[in-house]
């Protein structure tokens, strides 16, 4: 029992809380926050939308073609959990961007649409049997977010996405 009094006065020693040389230090909340990025031009939001898609689209490419190969569902289940993470890596990207103005709403509507199609990406991901798995696919893929990456691109004046 005798321990713990000791114990907290060395811990608040060490931490810097007791006493020392009257240097005073503003808390977090009075220093000034670091104002937000200016958004990018359209140039470099073409740039940084085509690199942070990319991932994503290989990794459904590989995932389509592996569908089409006939690969076993459980090399499509782990090709699913692939998707799931670069879906949510670019969904993440996307909402740390500051887009330009023209790209805001596009890029806001993908992201709601991303958001339905990560939750069914990543339970095709644990899917536990083949018939989970493409309920799960399909379920994503009915959010693909097409309509609208097809509107991101065309507000930064890129050619419309083809599947290779």
């Amino acid at each position: 029992m005798r321990r713990w009094p000791a114990a907290l006065t060395l811990v608040l020693l060490l931490a810097g809380c007791g006493g020392g040389t009257g240097t005073t230090v503003a808390p977090a909340w009075e220093s000034p926050s670091p104002s937000a990025p200016a958004p990018l031009t359209v140039k470099e939001a073409k740039a940084r939308y085509l690199a942070i898609v990319a991932p994503y689209n290989t990794a459904l490419e590989e995932l389509e073609e592996a569908l089409k190969a006939g690969r076993p569902w459980r090399t499509v289940r782990g090709l699913a959990g692939t998707v799931a993470s670069t879906s949510a890596a670019h969904a993440e990207q996307l909402r740390a961007t500051a887009w330009p103005a023209v790209a805001q709403a596009p890029v806001a509507a993908l992201l709601k649409e991303n958001d339905v199609a990560l939750r069914h990406w990543r339970l095709a991901a644990k899917a536990g049997s083949a018939a989970a798995l493409m309920r799960e696919i399909r379920a994503a893929a009915a959010h693909d977010g097409g309509t609208q990456a097809g509107k991101v691109r065309t507000s930064l004046g890129l050619p419309l996405y083809r599947d290779s």
